[in-house]
């Protein structure tokens, strides 16, 4: 071999090493290495800015901030969670004017309540406020954002949907009801649809791992610090919202509800939805903990404490794979033996078991649960892929995923 063909080789070696350094650099960065800005000179800056973007991007996303003035010129308006919209023109002219002011009241209490969060976090915590895991939680959220754009923008998924809804027409209306106990009864079959949503995405592998895993992965929960689960249709689905998307449109088509002389019951209600809305929030928590009075609310509401002990990873807040999962009423709660009085103390959130991974890297924070399970069922036999992908989420396969995170 002469000399030249030897260079050739060694400067091809050097290129492939130096590629493969570059790479391994680059996952370093982008996948194993979390956000982590230290409070001393120009990192502080940047940790700055990327926190005031963050703050606002959270704020937009789960308070609706962005659209401020729009609700002001709105035609209609939800008054509940997972109610219909409600046309303003079909109720008395005095009542929609309130309607869009508690609206608005919703949205700046949101907001608020979110700042607050962070102003107070260390006081009531004694734990400094997770600046990086807000920003980590912003950007996936912005992900999630458009997957839900890209997705509904699928004619697939308009197919789909318009196929639902022709199915729909076939089912029958068994019962009217009309004015505030069509309300009522709305907001109940609404919260009892997400009840057992939010349940199995607690209880089964395939939606916890494919979705509402994300939306537990904060061991320092605020308003602005918790991730939404993935927002596109088919995780929608695996995210545990499937009896929400298909049950919910066919009870409310079996009870004809009409709430449109729901009268002042609308304006009511869009008050609790704006206090019970920011759910995650330690200030309110804490309120609760201070205040017997708001205290009483537990008895039909998942007021923020109720709802903030649903993300505890204490032991005896894991009734069955969790606890509190009705989204405004504890009824459901009740009824089906989940329900948990939040203690007097703001409880430890997070995964349950030692081995979680807090990550604060949006790519890992958003592929590794799909990651996980890919790798159980390339590991296991097929026949332990039905418990793997469907099983209970306390199910462990027999050759467990070993891994760093």
């Amino acid at each position: 071999m002469d000399l030249r063909m030897r260079i050739t080789i060694a400067n091809q070696a050097s290129e492939e090493t130096d590629s493969l350094r570059w790479l391994k650099r680059l996952k370093h960065w982008l996948w194993d290495k979390d956000i982590h800005l230290e409070r001393t000179g120009p990192q502080l800056i940047v940790l700055g800015v990327l926190s005031a973007a963050a703050i606002v991007t959270e704020l937009a996303y789960h308070h609706n901030t962005a659209a401020l003035l729009e609700t002001l010129r709105a035609k209609s308006m939800v008054v509940f969670y997972n109610v219909r919209e409600v046309a303003l023109s079909d109720v008395e002219a005095p009542i929609a004017a309130w309607i869009v002011v508690a609206a608005v009241t919703r949205i700046v209490f949101g907001a608020i309540v979110g700042i607050a969060d962070i102003a107070f976090y260390r006081k009531i915590t004694g734990k400094p406020y997770d600046w990086e895991a807000m920003i980590n939680v912003s950007v996936v959220n912005v992900v999630f954002l458009l997957t839900t754009l890209l997705t509904f923008s699928n004619p697939s998924v308009d197919r789909l949907l318009e196929h639902y809804a022709s199915m729909l027409s076939a089912v029958p209306t068994i019962v009217d009801l009309n004015g505030p106990l069509a309300l009522i009864v709305a907001c109940y079959l609404a919260d009892f649809c997400y009840y057992w949503s939010h349940r199995w995405s607690h209880k089964i592998r395939f939606f916890w791992n494919l979705g509402h895993v994300n939306h537990h992965r904060s061991r320092n929960l605020s308003q602005l610090t918790q991730a939404v689960d993935p927002q596109s249709y088919l995780l929608d689905v695996a995210g545990g919202k499937v009896f929400v998307l298909l049950l919910l449109p066919v009870l409310t088509k079996l009870f004809s509800l009409d709430f449109r002389d729901g009268g002042w019951a609308l304006v009511v209600l869009v008050l609790i939805d704006a206090w019970t809305n920011p759910s995650h929030s330690v200030v309110l928590s804490y309120a609760e903990i201070k205040s017997p009075f708001l205290r009483m609310f537990r008895s039909v509401l998942v007021t923020p404490g109720v709802h903030f002990t649903h993300h505890s990873r204490e032991d005896d807040h894991n009734i069955t794979d969790g606890c509190n999962f009705g989204a405004r009423f504890t009824l459901w709660d009740r009824v089906f033996g989940t329900y948990v009085e939040p203690p007097q103390y703001i409880p430890e959130t997070g995964l349950y078991g030692d081995d979680s991974d807090y990550c604060r890297t949006p790519l890992r924070f958003i592929f590794y649960p799909y990651m996980r399970m890919f790798k159980e069922l390339q590991q296991n036999h097929p026949r332990y892929w039905p418990a793997i992908l469907f099983g209970s989420t306390s199910y462990h396969p027999p050759v467990p995923v070993k891994s760093k995170y």
